[in-house]
């Protein structure tokens, strides 16, 4: 396979926003088949640049400035992290009708992503990862600009503090290339910079955040290509961190912290989705929720725990799309749905709660105790997904942004996929632990049929078939009538939520004199911003990298 072919899942949506951007300047839209050409044919041009040799292939196209190389690299990580983002957006784009300026907007967001995670170094990424977030705050914007988004500023400083890192390592190290860094380089405050990028840039954090705010938007074109293009990279960033540490975290503590913070992001979605008031509220909660789970299964050091927190970071990003296509009304999709997002068995992502709790336990010591917490956050997951089934629908969006056949196939898909997954964790995830955790991957271990850990066997196939059988058996002879649709109670309230909303407003309501505001108005920066060229920002950003890394 010849180097170039590197570039072709950042080339493709390129070119495609570019042509949909000259034809839409001279009057004509070329709407959704452009987009979907441009979106399908990145994703498959991963695919025929990995899946043939299944070997790093790396292409240096020169230099960023004094010792930063502009080299975009395929391997194990960024093919896995590449088809989460680009597969959901890219059936996003075919299905949901865009302007053309939407539309190509939402490919530069694409490109910009999948040089994120090609990038062969930290400078390169954290360069693409803040364009890709800036297109993010535009197409929102875009699309309607009264209604929630995050903050520029907030999705910028987490690409910032990359860069930094990039300078650190470039200076220290000699080298900011993920795959060359000195393992002397990564010291504690270089990760703890590191780590507080990956968090901001996924918004990590146990209290309500943009991935979840976004779907309480009337539309959801610009909320599901967000999501698709941008909530994976702080988790790319997570697992670039053990091949710069040479398969591990400089400290055992930071394994312990990160596993906690994903354990409090899942408590706090849980506690949320069990206490809403309607269905989209609750399915808002679902990404969060498995982020939450992924990130403390990611942050356990171990190979087990690592490949558990890819298949559930792939789940998610399957249900990604699978959220913003289901329309806001009870029927068989939305059951399906949330079956499929709590983890009903025999599910993938049952499988790989499972596999995650018991790497949890393998992984003994403290970190075992936080596996059962994470069992019972799980149970309430549960719970509440069997409230929200009662729940009313929410505010609804445009029916021609809605396939509910789709989304039920997609969410049926993830139901079916429960026997698979070992052999998901053996094609998808084995290899990226083998990249990033060489000196630990022999312990993988299994085949197309069962998981196999170092104190137990999961026998997934002859497991989950039966509970697979019993589950069509139950729905073909019964009717959905039977299953009961009137809304129950929360389990608990959520007593901090009127403070939070308090708290809020005072902040909102705080002012500033009048001769300060036009150089402290954060607000005026990202309306310039989203209303400015994407070229103007991404010279600037460039600009600024340039001079951090001199």
């Amino acid at each position: 396979m010849p180097p170039a072919a590197v570039l072709g899942p950042v080339v493709l949506p390129l070119v495609a926003a570019a042509v949909i951007a000259v034809f839409g300047l001279a009057g004509m839209n070329l709407g959704r088949v452009a987009a979907a050409v441009g979106a399908w044919g990145s994703a498959i041009a991963l695919v025929v640049a990995w899946l043939p040799v299944r070997s790093s292939l790396e292409l240096l196209l020169g230099q960023l400035g004094y010792g930063s190389s502009l080299d975009l690299r395929i391997d194990s990580v960024s093919f896995a992290f590449g088809l989460m983002i680009v597969v959901p957006a890219a059936l996003l784009l075919t299905l949901q009708p865009r302007t053309w300026p939407e539309a190509a907007v939402s490919l530069l967001g694409v490109a910009a992503a999948m040089a994120a995670v090609e990038a062969g170094g930290v400078v390169l990424s954290a360069i693409a990862g803040g364009t890709a977030a800036t297109l993010a705050v535009i197409v929102l914007d875009t699309e309607d600009s009264r209604a929630s988004r995050p903050s520029w500023s907030m999705l910028l400083a987490g690409w910032l503090a990359l860069s930094w890192v990039g300078a650190i390592l470039q200076v220290d190290g000699g080298t900011a290339v993920y795959s060359a860094v000195p393992l002397a380089a990564v010291t504690g405050p270089v990760f703890t910079l590191l780590a507080a990028a990956a968090i901001l840039a996924s918004s990590l954090f146990p209290w309500r955040t943009w991935p979840s705010q976004l779907w309480t938007r009337p539309s959801l074109r610009a909320a599901g290509i967000t999501v698709a293009t941008l909530y994976p990279l702080g988790f790319y960033l997570l697992v670039r961190a053990y091949e710069l540490g040479n398969g591990r975290y400089p400290h055992p503590a930071f394994n312990v912290l990160l596993a906690l913070l994903g354990l409090a992001a899942a408590v706090a979605a849980a506690a949320r989705a069990q206490a809403v008031s309607s269905r989209r509220e609750f399915l808002g909660e679902v990404i969060p929720g498995l982020g939450g789970f992924a990130l403390t299964a990611l942050a356990l050091g171990t190979p087990l725990g690592l490949v558990a927190g890819l298949v559930l970071l792939g789940t998610a990003s399957a249900l990604v799309a699978c959220l913003a296509l289901l329309p806001d009304r009870a029927g068989i999709a939305s059951l399906v749905t949330i079956a499929a997002a709590v983890g009903l068995p025999p599910g993938i992502v049952f499988g790989a709660r499972v596999i995650g709790i018991e790497a949890t336990f393998e992984a003994g010591d403290f970190l075992g105790l936080i596996g059962v917490a994470s069992a019972a956050v799980w149970a309430t997951w549960m719970v509440g997904g069997a409230r929200a089934i009662g729940l009313p629908g929410g505010r609804g969006h445009p029916l021609n942004e809605t396939f509910p056949r789709v989304s039920m196939l997609i969410a049926a898909l993830t139901i079916v996929a429960g026997p698979g997954v070992a052999a998901v964790q053996l094609g998808f995830a084995n290899p990226v632990a083998s990249e990033v955790m060489q000196s630990s991957a022999g312990s993988l271990s299994g085949g197309l049929t069962s998981v196999i850990t170092v104190s137990s066997v999961l026998p997934a196939v002859t497991l989950f078939v039966p509970l697979l059988g019993l589950a069509v058996l139950f729905y073909a002879v019964t009717s959905l009538s039977a299953i009961r649709t009137q809304a129950r109670p929360a389990i608990f309230q959520l007593p901090a939520s009127g403070a939070l909303v308090r708290a809020r407003a005072a902040i909102r309501a705080a002012t500033l004199p009048e001769q300060y505001r036009s150089i402290l108005s954060i607000r005026e920066l990202e309306s310039a911003a989203a209303g400015g060229s994407p070229v103007l920002w991404l010279a600037a950003l460039l600009a600024l990298v340039f001079a951090v890394t001199r």
